[in-house]
């Protein structure tokens, strides 16, 4: 199997999408070049979400899979909603990403979208997303090396459930949580995963304590939080 990040830190998160085989190292289906607007929609009923990272990339190479332990770029937008790592990343590999971006430019909340636009003029490109949970200690979602649409059906729904990054044991308590704005009074730092375990399904949150009023942070393990329709142009 090909990372897209060097071995030594390469990360796994993969996301649920239409395949219902999480772990799978064939490589997925194909498509041809072109341009294709992603937009990303926030199905959660009182999460706030981070801008999305983008890429475009061969289907041999990964940001993350599922089961293995999170890099230090994804740990960075697990736990404090930081696109700077994977964003480089992503870029001193144009060998492997041939488009690659942010979609939107802060935080997205119930209901809400943001949209980007990427094209590339490669055969046999796959995309891959991902973002932060942001009222979570560790939460993340997005999708995994997914098949780009064909021009006979060239719009593509997902459904993408959150991830538990597996950096930061989950707390039962918002001061715990980092990123503004859900960051709650005085923070209380969560416990680090000593090591750090591979991400996983996030178990779901609720019974927080120290939730500001009229607000609504739980979710469902198994939930899908993320809605991503990728249209060919």
């Amino acid at each position: 199997m090909k990372y897209l990040l060097p071995l030594a830190i390469a990360s796994a998160i993969v996301v649920a999408g239409c395949s219902s085989d999480d772990d799978d190292d064939d490589a997925p289906m194909t498509s041809a070049p072109g341009t294709f607007q992603i937009t990303f929609t926030n199905m959660t009923t009182g999460q706030l979400m981070t801008p999305p990272v983008v890429a475009l990339h061969d289907a041999s190479a990964h940001l993350f899979q599922v089961g293995e332990v999170a890099s230090d770029a994804i740990r960075d937008i697990a736990e404090m909603g930081s696109n700077d790592a994977l964003v480089a990343f992503a870029g001193d590999n144009p060998d492997l990403v041939s488009g690659a971006g942010v979609a939107g430019t802060g935080p997205f909340g119930p209901g809400e979208s943001v949209t980007i636009s990427l094209s590339t003029a490669v055969e046999d490109q796959v995309l891959s997303a991902v973002n932060m949970v942001i009222c979570t200690n560790d939460g993340i979602s997005g999708v995994d090396s997914v098949a780009l649409p064909p021009a006979s059906d060239p719009v593509l729904t997902l459904n993408a459930m959150a991830y538990d990054a597996g950096t930061r044991v989950n707390e039962a308590d918002a001061q715990s949580f980092f990123p503004p704005p859900c960051k709650v009074g005085d923070t209380v730092e969560a416990v680090v995963e000593d090591p750090r375990v591979a991400i996983a399904a996030h178990p779901g949150q609720s019974n927080l304590a120290n939730v500001p009023e009229n607000s609504n942070w739980d979710f469902a393990a198994g939930a899908m939080v993320l809605q991503i329709e990728v249209t060919r142009n």
